[in-house]
């Protein structure tokens, strides 16, 4: 089955492997990033290693609703069977700070970014003859809590290693309650932590934790492997509502399956982030 994908930062670090892996299995790709000028460099790399490859680009700023809505026109209007959609796009920010929306800049876009683009993008999943939905989480979702006062004002979360692990929480509380929602469609939503993964993502993080992280990383490749199985694979059809880790089920925080947390999130999100 040829799939028409997107790719939320897919122009570096494991979303690029996604790509590049997607492009060569003979899927259709769209890169949405918020460096355009990157991203079609990329493109043109990428057509030289694979001349094949069928590839498209799309500004995409998360921190910004109004990018996000001129993103969803362009990706529909090209990708007119959109069936698969990785949301993969993320970064950890060294110190807290606000985007200009008011919103906490990690989960700002990493949740409310992605949760806007998805509400432009479902009516196009819910007409495909089987749609996956693949979100890019993180076990770092262990050190996050969901704090609805924190996403405008985030001197509560105390630190940036909280905020970005809150981020990842909702992220995984999203994807879950999605699932949920889509339960019985022919979409199929799933979650999955790449492992420590040597991109650009751990830049700003505090040295100490650099010189940990360093000796255990993985490289890009390995790190996409789960979320390619889970986007594209025959076994991974089964499979709705998890949280993967080298393609097995893992565990997860308990509020990351509580019901009653996701369902406020998601009331919330509607409220901050909806249409």
């Amino acid at each position: 089955m040829q799939r028409q994908i997107l790719v939320t930062g897919g122009n570096s670090g494991i979303g690029l492997e996604m790509v590049r892996d997607f492009v060569n299995q003979g899927h259709e790709v769209m890169i949405a990033a918020r460096d355009l000028g990157k991203t079609m460099g990329v493109i043109q790399a990428l057509k030289q290693e694979i001349p094949s490859a069928r590839l498209h680009g799309v500004a995409l700023d998360l921190a910004d609703f109004a990018s996000i809505d001129a993103a969803a026109r362009d990706i529909l209007t090209t990708l007119t069977q959109l069936d698969t959609v990785m949301l993969n796009a993320g970064s950890f920010t060294r110190g807290l700070r606000s985007q200009a929306n008011g919103l906490e800049s990690m989960i700002g876009s990493m949740h409310f970014g992605h949760f806007r683009l998805m509400q432009h993008l479902l009516p196009q999943l819910k007409i495909a003859a089987e749609a996956r939905v693949v979100v890019t989480a993180s076990v770092a979702h262990w050190t996050g809590r969901i704090d609805e006062a924190a996403f405008t004002d985030y001197s509560r979360y105390g630190s940036d290693i909280v905020a970005y692990g809150s981020a990842k929480l909702a992220n995984l509380i999203y994807a879950r309650e999605l699932a949920r929602r889509l339960e019985g469609s022919n979409i199929r939503v799933n979650a999955f932590h790449p492992g420590g993964v040597a991109t650009g993502i751990w830049r700003e993080m505090p040295g100490p934790i650099q010189k940990i992280v360093d000796k255990v990383l993985i490289t890009p490749t390995k790190g996409a492997d789960t979320a390619i199985w889970l986007a594209t694979s025959a076994e991974a059809k089964s499979h709705h509502g998890g949280y993967f880790t080298r393609r097995k089920a893992d565990f997860s925080k308990p509020s990351s399956r509580n019901k009653a947390i996701a369902a406020r999130l998601w009331a919330t999100s509607e409220r901050i982030a909806g249409l």
